[in-house]
């Protein structure tokens, strides 16, 4: 299992466990890079972990706008699933503060919502980049047949 997190005190942490593919390769784009993931969110008072799936795509964009907002520390970067079950932004000021404004859905579209917010410093961004880059190693977008594109 891999797993990447922003966050370190108990009561301010995201973490993201992915398990694996969701089925073997069948050849069709989206359902050969549906991933099995864990989330894990304390935000205060407030506590809760579910299951849900990624895309494998969805991880690699990420970690890339990621790795841009490590380097500048200003801008932003953004995870949304395509379910909108997680949306993550993260806006760096240029001056080392990162906020982390998020949203989970504990079922996709209906579920209960949780939103939240993070306040981070540039290691915390040091240390989900090194998760994410062992994720996409392990989870690479596998390459099958996609509607549109030949």
């Amino acid at each position: 299992m891999q797993s990447f997190s922003f966050g370190g005190d108990e009561r301010e942490r995201l973490e993201v466990q992915v398990h694996g593919y969701e089925r073997v390769p069948v050849g069709e784009y989206h359902d050969d890079n549906w991933l099995r993931v864990s989330v894990s969110i304390q935000a205060g008072a407030f506590s809760g972990t579910f299951d849900c799936t990624f895309l494998a795509p969805e991880l690699s964009e990420f970690r890339d706008s990621l790795q841009v907002l490590h380097e500048t520390l200003t801008g932003v970067a953004r995870f949304k699933t395509i379910e909108d079950q997680v949306s993550l932004e993260l806006t760096g000021d240029g001056r080392g503060h990162i906020v982390l404004k998020g949203l989970a859905l504990d079922v996709p579209g209906i579920g209960n919502r949780l939103q939240f917010r993070l306040d981070l410093d540039p290691g915390h961004l040091t240390l989900a980049l090194r998760g994410l880059d062992e994720i996409v190693g392990a989870f690479p977008t596998r390459i099958g047949s996609f509607r549109g594109v030949s």
